[in-house]
């Protein structure tokens, strides 16, 4: 069966009309007439044999098949703009520009240490970096509005078919307590023993949260009541620095000996989350964000971290 061939502007004005909620309205972000774009709707409708909005005298609304149409073209619409700024910038000799988006516990130490090495080795480059949840970060990745996210991968979560998952570094989940917790002496601990344990716990809605629910529900271990929930970083190290209450801390974490005061026991049958990079299969890599990557890999092989994972298969990395 031949390859449909669809204008990319028919694209861009459903883009707008879902944009701007209105033919009215999207015509006129569009210079164009509103006959004009209603024509170019008909036209991808006729070319795609479907409907991509359902009609009605209140108005038209984006149907299953409009909204995967919007979704590729607010990707395209991203990236093109991204091409844009590239040219902008190489005309300026400036490499970019480069959008990461990166989650809380890599923000620390992880991240600083693979832009340390990066602005070692250009001196002139545009980079934006957002620290956020994972489930906040891969949306936006998706979207095209990020180039690259640092953080878990899918595990036994299955990603996305259109996002390729580039494995970094194992992470092993520990027991964290303050300094002063009577079990800071502890060589090893189990979550049985932690069952009536006054704890802190993340925030539903990320990876990090799913792994340690998956950990207590392996152990058979119930959800604990006692608990304080936040994904705040420096509250936790700050509360347990004051109180008898527990958490769950990954070996990356319990390496930020210059800003953690928490002691982190080994927790059996804790297991561990993959630390990698994630991009979108569509287009190729700029060659910053090729680098990018490259890096990452040689500060995760650098023996400051937890060793890279022996059943992780990387994908190629596509350079522009």
């Amino acid at each position: 069966m031949s390859s449909l061939n669809i204008d990319p502007r028919y694209l861009a004005n459903l883009l707008s009309i879902a944009k701007h909620g209105s033919f009215n309205r999207a015509a006129a972000a569009r210079g164009m007439s509103q006959p004009a774009l209603s024509n170019s709707i008909a036209q991808l409708e006729r070319r795609l044999g479907v409907l991509v909005l359902d009609r009605s005298r209140s108005g038209s609304q984006l149907n299953e098949f409009g909204k995967i149409l919007v979704r590729t073209a607010a990707v395209i619409d991203a990236v093109l703009q991204q091409a844009i700024d590239e040219v902008r910038l190489k005309r300026m000799g400036v490499e970019g520009p480069l959008l990461v988006g990166v989650v809380p516990s890599l923000a620390i130490k992880f991240m600083p240490d693979v832009m340390a090495a990066l602005l070692k080795q250009h001196a002139s480059l545009s980079i934006t970096l957002v620290e956020g949840l994972d489930d906040h970060l891969l949306p936006a990745l998706l979207s095209g509005e990020l180039d690259l996210v640092v953080g878990p991968l899918a595990g036994i979560f299955p990603a996305p078919p259109e996002i390729i998952e580039d494995v970094l570094f194992e992470d092993p989940f520990s027991i964290g307590v303050g300094p002063h917790h009577p079990l800071r002496n502890r060589r090893s601990l189990t979550l049985a023993e932690l069952r009536d344990a006054p704890w802190i716990l993340p925030l539903a809605s990320n990876s990090y949260r799913r792994h340690i629910e998956a950990l207590f529900m392996t152990e058979g271990i119930p959800w604990p009541d006692n608990c304080v929930h936040t994904s705040s970083l420096s509250l936790v190290e700050s509360i347990l620095a004051q109180s008898d209450r527990v958490t769950m801390i990954t070996q990356m974490q319990a390496t930020m000996q210059n800003t953690w005061s928490i002691r982190s026991i080994p927790l059996k049958g804790g297991g561990k989350r993959i630390i990698g990079i994630k991009w979108r299969k569509a287009g190729a890599l700029s060659a910053l964000a090729a680098r990018f990557v490259q890096i990452a890999h040689e500060v995760a092989r650098s023996g400051t971290l937890v060793g890279k994972s022996s059943r992780a298969k990387r994908e190629p990395v596509a350079r522009s």
